[in-house]
C-alpha cells in the first residue's frame, strides 16, 4: 500500500514538473514576443526635429570686404511612446561662422573631413546635444509631460534649439488651453554665454600664436557649462477662453549669478490685426560667480580681454563686478497685420530699456519679438543683442530701437520682405572699428554707443514644406557704414 501511495505521489510530483516545464517554455516562447512589442511600441511613431542650413556670410563697407561659411544641423529624435514612456536623443553640429571680419576668407573656411583646426575655438563642431527621458501621463483635463536628461532649453529666455541644460522640466497643458511649466538645471549653457567664453575667456582662439596656446592651456579645466543651478518657472495661455488673447509669464534664477529672471508677453489678436505688449527684466547678483568648472581664472581673463578690445573699438567690457548692470530691463510695443489667407503681412513698434542696462535674457534674443535682420544677434555672436554677459550687462546702459517690417508673399512659392530699424542710445554696440565714424568711436569708448539705421530687404523661396532658401542684405546707415549679405539653405525635420 505503502509503496502504491509513493507512487502515486512521484506521478502526481512527476506531472506537477512537466507542467511547471510547460508553463516556463511558455513565458520563455512569449517572453521574446513582449520585448519586440514593445520595441516596437518604439520605433512606431518615432519623430525627427530640428533643422540643418548651409550659409555664405559677406560683408563689406568702410571697414573692408569678407566671406565666410557655416554649416549648422541640429536633430533631435524621439521614439514612440510605450506606456506613456519615450526617449530623445539628438546631435549637434557646428562648423564656420556668420561673425565675418574683413580677415575672413570664404576658400580657406570650409575643410576636409578629417580636417584639423588649428588656434580655432569652435567647441560645438560635433556632439551629443540631447538624451533624455519622457514620460506623458493624460487624463481627461489635462496632458502632463516629464523629462530628465540633457534637454533642450525651451523658455522665452534660451533659444529652444541650440541651448541646453541637465537636469529636468515638467509641462502641464490643460483643456482650457493654458500650460503650467517648471524646469530644473544643474549646468547649463546658451550659444550667447559660450560665444562670450569662448571669444572673449580664451583669448580670441582666432590664431595659433604661442601666447593664444598658453591660454588655451590654462582654461583646460572648462566644463562647457555653467553650473549655478537654473530654476524657471511660467505659465502660457494660448487663446484664452476662445478669445483673441494670448499670453505667457515667465520667472527665473540662476543661483550666485542672477537674483531673477522675469518675462511677461501679451498680444490681442482681433482677427488678423493684433497688438502685443513685452517686458523682461532681470537682476544681476551683487558679487557674481560664473560656476564654469575654470575658477575665477576664466572670469577674470574673460574681463581682462574684454577690456583690451577697447582699443580696438570693441566691446566695452567689465573691470570688476561694479561694473556689472545690477538691474535691467526692456520693454518692446507693436501692433501688426497677420493672416494666413492675406498675403501680406506688416510689424511697427518700438523697444526701449530701463533700469542700469539692458541684458535681460540668457540668449541674445529669446522670446522678444523684433524686427532687424542682423543687429540683434549676428554682428558678433558674442556681444550685441540682450543677453545678460552681452554689451547691455554693462552698467550704465541703454537701448532703443524704432522698427518696422512688411512681407509679401507671390507665386505660392515665393516672399518679398523689407526690414527697417533704427539703433540708438547708450548702447555699448559692437563693430568693427574702421566701419564706424570718428565721432562714434570716441562715443563707444567712453560707453556712450552708437545710433544707426539698418535696412534689410530680403527674398524667400519655399518650394516644398521642408526647404526654405533665403537671400538677404542688410546696410547700415548714419554712425555705421556696413553693410552685411547672407544666402541660406534650410531643411526643417
Amino acid at each position: 500500500m505503502r509503496n502504491k501511495i509513493s507512487l502515486v505521489l512521484a506521478g502526481l510530483l512527476g506531472s506537477g514538473l512537466l507542467v511547471a516545464d510547460e508553463a516556463n517554455a511558455q513565458q520563455a516562447t512569449q517572453a521574446p514576443s513582449e520585448v519586440k512589442k514593445t520595441l516596437g511600441g518604439f520605433f512606431d511613431g518615432m519623430e525627427a526635429k530640428g533643422f540643418a542650413r548651409a550659409r555664405y556670410t559677406t560683408i563689406d563697407g568702410a571697414g573692408g570686404t569678407g566671406a565666410d561659411q557655416q554649416y549648422r544641423m541640429k536633430l533631435d529624435i524621439t521614439t514612440g511612446k510605450v506606456d506613456g514612456y519615450s526617449f530623445t536623443g539628438g546631435m549637434m553640429f557646428n562648423y564656420g561662422t556668420t561673425a565675418v571680419t574683413p580677415a575672413s576668407h570664404s576658400n580657406g573656411a570650409a575643410q576636409g573631413s578629417m580636417a584639423t583646426i588649428i588656434g580655432k575655438g569652435y567647441n560645438d563642431r560635433f556632439g551629443i546635444a540631447t538624451f533624455s527621458v519622457n514620460k506623458e501621463i493624460i487624463s481627461e483635463s489635462s496632458k502632463t509631460e516629464f523629462n530628465v536628461g540633457r534637454l533642450n532649453l525651451s523658455t522665452v529666455f534660451t533659444n529652444n534649439t541650440t541651448d541646453l541644460g541637465t537636469g529636468g522640466k515638467v509641462r502641464l497643458k490643460t483643456n482650457g488651453g493654458i500650460t503650467y511649466g517648471a524646469d530644473v538645471y544643474g549646468s547649463w549653457i546658451t550659444s550667447h554665454v559660450m560665444y562670450n567664453l569662448r571669444d572673449s575667456a580664451f583669448g580670441g582662439l582666432t590664431n595659433n600664436t604661442s601666447s593664444n596656446n598658453t591660454s588655451v592651456g590654462g582654461f583646460n579645466h572648462y566644463n562647457g557649462s555653467l553650473g549655478n543651478d537654473l530654476l524657471m518657472l511660467s505659465i502660457k495661455g494660448d487663446k484664452v477662453a476662445d478669445s483673441g488673447l494670448s499670453f505667457n509669464a515667465s520667472l527665473g534664477y540662476a543661483n550666485r549669478l542672477l537674483d531673477y529672471l522675469a518675462f511677461v508677453d501679451a498680444k490681442y489678436d482681433f482677427g488678423g490685426f493684433y497688438v502685443l505688449g513685452q517686458v523682461s527684466a532681470a537682476g544681476m547678483a551683487s558679487n557674481p560667480n560664473f560656476m564654469t568648472g575654470g575658477g575665477d581664472k576664466l572670469v577674470n581673463n574673460w574681463v581682462a580681454v574684454s577690456q583690451s578690445q577697447l582699443g580696438q573699438g570693441g566691446f566695452n567690457g567689465f573691470g570688476n563686478n561694479s561694473e556689472w548692470a545690477k538691474t535691467r530691463g526692456i520693454y518692446n510695443i507693436q501692433v501688426g497685420y497677420k493672416s494666413k489667407e492675406a498675403p501680406m503681412s506688416a510689424k511697427l513698434g518700438y523697444l526701449g530699456s530701463f533700469g542700469d542696462g539692458y541684458g535681460t535674457l540668457l540668449d541674445s534674443r529669446g522670446g522678444i519679438d523684433i524686427v532687424g535682420k542682423f543687429w540683434v544677434d549676428n554682428y558678433d555672436a558674442t556681444n550685441e543683442g540682450f543677453g545678460f554677459m552681452g554689451a547691455g550687462g554693462r552698467k550704465g546702459t541703454s537701448i532703443q530701437v524704432a522698427y518696422a517690417a512688411i512681407d509679401y508673399a507671390f507665386a505660392k512659392s515665393w516672399k518679398i520682405g523689407l526690414d527697417y530699424s533704427y539703433v540708438t542710445g547708450n548702447n555699448n554696440y559692437p563693430f568693427v572699428r574702421a566701419a564706424v565714424s570718428q565721432a562714434a568711436k570716441n562715443a563707444a569708448l567712453a560707453g556712450k554707443g552708437v545710433s544707426f539705421h539698418e535696412v534689410a530687404p530680403s527674398i524667400t523661396f519655399k518650394p516644398i514644406k521642408n526647404i526654405t532658401a533665403v537671400a538677404l542684405y542688410a546696410r547700415n546707415f548714419g554712425d555705421v557704414n556696413y553693410g552685411k549679405g547672407l544666402f541660406e539653405i534650410r531643411y526643417d525635420f
